[in-house]
């Protein structure tokens, strides 16, 4: 028994990790966010000089104090701000203020992330054409590792690993939150997007990491603007299928339809090709190689299913005339998971 408990209290103390490591991934957090919001801000950025800090767990740890950070934000300012400003707008059903502030969150989370992205992706050097992606990668373990894919600008760094810390806490929000008819769609999203990000960090492939974050975001911005009108028109508006919200929520539908097609179902197969295809002709695929490609096409399978329940939408309101809440009711026959 004592030594069973001796165990249990030696494994419980590995488990917590030195102050030390603590301080050094505060520390290193503080001035990754330093530098990042330098650069939104319209600085410049840094030299390409930092790698991945493996050891003793540094970026885990920045990653899960980023996650931590967020959440709390998230949840703050929905519980403090979003809901109360909801009801002030008439949406004061539970329910649906739930969904309105949950709507409002990700419209701010989403669009900060596209505006971090706009701001510092097409800023670095080997953004386009997408064959520099890959010109000089060299994999763990070659010789001349680690090579210039696996160094990042401190402002990129950061973008990577909080776009994973994002993620990270969007899971835990999504258990909280009212709950979704999307809800293992949208885990699975968030799982290969974690997995991916991770995967893609450690292993240098971070050139084509940051140009999937940057078309996979744009889109949600006019959708979740599109849910926050239509929650609005049903409190204020009840039973009238026309007035100035539910017209602005068709009108924002219409143009994330135009953006996710553009973005998720022209661009992103492209990077999909390009990191398959194009990639092969400049070095060898291992194990890490390939777990992001099939990564890629998970989420790109993802895209092209919610693309079929919009198109499905999008046929119902511009050639049926019919507005988004009555497809809600069931004239198609799986509803849209999009405004739910």
């Amino acid at each position: 028994s004592f030594l069973r408990r001796r165990t249990f209290y030696s494994s419980a103390y590995a488990a917590v990790p030195p102050l030390c490591t603590m301080e050094e991934a505060l520390v290193d957090a503080q001035a990754l966010a330093a530098d990042f919001f330098s650069v939104v801000a319209g600085g410049e950025l840094g030299p390409e000089e930092r790698i991945p800090k493996l050891e003793n767990n540094v970026d885990l740890y920045i990653f899960l104090l980023y996650a931590a950070v967020m959440l709390a934000i998230n949840w703050g300012i929905r519980i403090v701000v979003v809901q109360p400003f909801a009801r002030l707008v008439g949406v004061t059903q539970t329910s649906k203020n739930q969904k309105f502030a949950q709507a409002a969150m990700e419209l701010m989370t989403y669009g900060s992330f596209a505006i971090f992205g706009l701001l510092i992706v097409p800023k670095q050097p080997w953004a386009w054409p997408s064959s520099q992606w890959w010109e000089g990668f060299t994999k763990i373990g070659s010789v001349g590792y680690p090579g210039p894919h696996s160094k990042m600008s401190s402002a990129l760094c950061c973008y990577y690993i909080m776009y994973a810390s994002r993620y990270f806490q969007g899971m835990i929000s999504v258990l909280i939150e009212h709950k979704r008819k999307d809800f293992v769609e949208m885990q699975i999203h968030h799982i290969a997007t974690v997995l991916l990000v991770g995967v893609s960090y450690i292993y240098g492939w971070n050139r084509v990491g940051v140009v999937v974050m940057l078309l996979l975001d744009p889109a949600d911005v006019p959708l979740q603007a599109a849910k926050m009108m239509k929650y609005v028109a049903e409190a204020r508006c009840p039973g009238q299928t026309e007035n100035i919200y539910q017209t602005a929520a068709d009108r924002l539908f219409e143009f994330f339809a135009v953006v996710f097609f553009v973005t998720r179902i022209v661009f992103y197969p492209y990077v999909c090709w390009s990191a398959h295809i194009e990639a092969t002709h400049f070095f060898d695929k291992g194990l890490p190689e390939w777990t992001c490609v099939v990564l890629l096409y998970i989420l790109l399978v993802l895209q092209v299913y919610w693309f079929t329940l919009l198109a499905k939408v999008a046929y119902t309101i511009l050639v049926l005339g019919k507005p988004v809440e009555d497809i809600r009711s069931g004239a198609l026959p799986c509803e849209n998971q999009y405004l739910n």
